[in-house]
């Protein structure tokens, strides 16, 4: 069909057209070009239109009447949703309320033409919330809202980068979380963990990661914390503490020097220390009130040294042994050396040459054991140095210094 065109570039033009109506539509309505003198419900660059009941039809004109590339920008401004359609009746785009819809024309070979519609924008928009919404989120109509996810666990598993904003439960008896590399789900992924099972739970990093200093973190019973990454290991916050089960455990490797307890790792009463010792091994507790159960487990000819960073007692902690220590803020104390008692009947292990049932803090490689039923050995630097039967004393390499 022949179109409007520019006399100086030949090109496509739209015709001289009115730029804004108002319509009030109570029934079907049929538009006109604002061409040959129409003044009357035209076709304006923009029309604002009401409808004053539902299912309305606004019928543009014949399409071969016009160029190519003719449009209109029509804005639903009442309440009711009407229909714009073709010349012929057929549907070109429903308008509901608040909506506007540019419309143009790509082909008047027919009278009908074919019409484009895009939704050119609403009074007040609005984003698709549930496209949104990702790991913590849900939509709640067309708002989004924090969610967490609550899965129960009841055998061991790895957290990965889905995790992210997970209640992670769980329910089964002693158990592990190994955690994501810190790494690689980045700064700031989180995830709640609740012990809602009959065993301790034990969270566990992967690599060099650390959790608030410590190779490892356990809840007990009822215990629950939010765990979060900060890109190169784990900090945690709001830990839930048992009332019935209290007592939480550090377990550290070391080598010897001095290690600073950081808060976090000082609020474990039950200590435990491994590793081979190249040097004399201090630990330094928090100036604080504190007891402390503390196992050395340590490995190497040197000393095992728990104090406070003031200037008090120390206590040592012999290779192999346990001991109950008490910190006032400036000395630690080893709990059972002030104590007075007698004791009537002590049952000792076999032990062995390596390890004698009965030591000394200051040789640990020194004492009494027992070779056999009926014999008392002595140990001297794990090696037996005599021993007594019921036949009398057997000196293993001689009597040194004189002669019976």
């Amino acid at each position: 069909m022949p179109s409007y065109v520019n006399p100086f570039t030949g090109q496509t033009i739209q015709p001289s057209q009115v730029g804004y109506e108002s319509l009030t539509i109570a029934t079907d309505t049929i538009l006109q070009w604002p061409v040959n003198g129409n003044d009357n419900l035209v076709v304006a660059n923009i029309i604002d239109v009401t409808a004053s009941v539902a299912n309305l039809k606004l019928y543009l004109p014949a399409a071969t009447q016009v160029s190519v590339g003719q449009s209109v920008l029509i804005n639903n401004i009442g309440a009711n949703t009407f229909t714009v359609v073709k010349s012929d009746g057929a549907t070109i785009s429903a308008i509901t309320s608040g909506i506007s819809k540019y419309i143009y024309l790509t082909n008047n070979a027919t009278t009908a033409g074919t019409w484009t519609s895009v939704t050119f924008g609403a009074g007040t928009s609005a984003a698709n919330a549930a496209t949104l919404a990702g790991y913590g989120l849900t939509a709640l109509s067309t708002t989004l809202n924090q969610a967490y996810g609550v899965v129960t666990y009841y055998s061991n598993t790895t957290l990965t980068a889905a995790d992210r904003a997970e209640f992670a439960v769980w329910a089964g008896g002693v158990g592990a979380f190994t955690l994501p590399s810190a790494a690689s789900v980045g700064n700031n992924w989180f995830c709640i963990i609740s012990n809602n099972g009959t065993g301790i739970l034990t969270l566990t990093p992967q690599g060099t990661d650390t959790i608030n200093g410590n190779a490892s973190q356990q809840l007990q019973l009822t215990e629950s914390l939010v765990i979060v990454s900060n890109g190169t290991g784990w900090n945690t916050f709001g830990y839930g503490r048992s009332n019935a089960f209290a007592y939480t455990q550090l377990a550290l490797n070391v080598t010897g020097g001095t290690l600073t307890l950081t808060s976090p790792q000082a609020a474990n009463t039950i200590q435990g220390y491994s590793g081979i010792l190249t040097s004399n091994q201090i630990v330094v507790v928090p100036s604080t009130v504190q007891l402390y159960a503390v196992t050395n487990n340590t490995t190497g000819a040197f000393s095992f040294t728990m104090k406070t960073a003031g200037v008090g007692a120390t206590v040592v902690v012999p290779q192999g042994n346990s001991l109950v220590l008490i910190s006032d803020g400036t000395n630690v104390y080893n709990a059972a050396s002030g104590s007075a008692s007698s004791i009537t009947a002590l049952t000792l292990g076999n032990g062995s040459l390596a390890v004698p049932s009965l030591k000394f803090s200051g040789d640990v490689n020194s004492g009494l054991y027992l070779p056999s039923s009926g014999t008392l050995g002595f140990v001297i630097g794990n090696a037996l140095a005599g021993s007594f039967t019921a036949a009398g004393f057997t000196a293993t390499n001689g009597i040194a210094g004189g002669t019976f």
